[in-house]
């Protein structure tokens, strides 16, 4: 057999990306996490006005308990408490760059609808400035509608928004 018979590249994998698994949801409490959840949404491009202080915004987290080094925290979303009308901004999320295109976005935005949900929220709310295009695709498939001047006076927001229902 000549050399040039072998093939020494790996074969390209088809198909879409491995899922991850041992991922867990949950909402960041500690200073630590709080600090690596606001690096993360920093890294992707979430203004650190965004995040706000302790009192101000909810964070959550996606973490890796498989992960053997620091590197647990693979996802973040920050919110606003809810407002008196139940509206529950969602400020920014952020998915480590080497486990993007897996689900886990979507994973954790229904994770922070559901924890709103249970927390007494009526809708999940986020306002996309710029070019987007990724977010509100993401937004789209998690269920989001986009407001108009007829739908955006019935789902409590200004044309712009994206809603979710919860």
């Amino acid at each position: 057999m000549r050399a040039a018979d072998l093939n020494l590249e790996p074969p390209m994998r088809q198909g879409p990306p491995e899922p991850v698994t041992g991922i867990v949801f949950r909402r960041v409490r500690s200073p630590s996490d709080r600090e690596a959840a606001s690096n993360l949404l920093a890294d992707s491009g979430v203004p650190p006005a965004a995040v706000g202080g302790a009192g101000d915004t909810v964070l959550y987290g996606l973490w890796d308990l498989t992960a053997q080094t620091g590197e647990g925290l693979v996802g973040a979303a920050v919110t606003q408490p809810p407002d008196d009308a139940g509206s529950v901004e969602l400020c920014g999320i952020a998915i480590r760059a080497d486990l993007r295109r897996r689900g886990l976005g979507r994973r954790l935005v229904t994770e922070v609808a559901d924890a709103s949900r249970a927390e007494g929220g009526a809708r999940l709310v986020a306002r996309l400035k710029g070019d987007h295009r990724p977010a509100a695709a993401l937004l789209m498939r998690a269920g989001f509608a986009a407001t108009t001047d007829a739908d955006g006076q019935s789902a409590g927001t200004d044309v712009g928004w994206r809603y979710l229902a919860l």
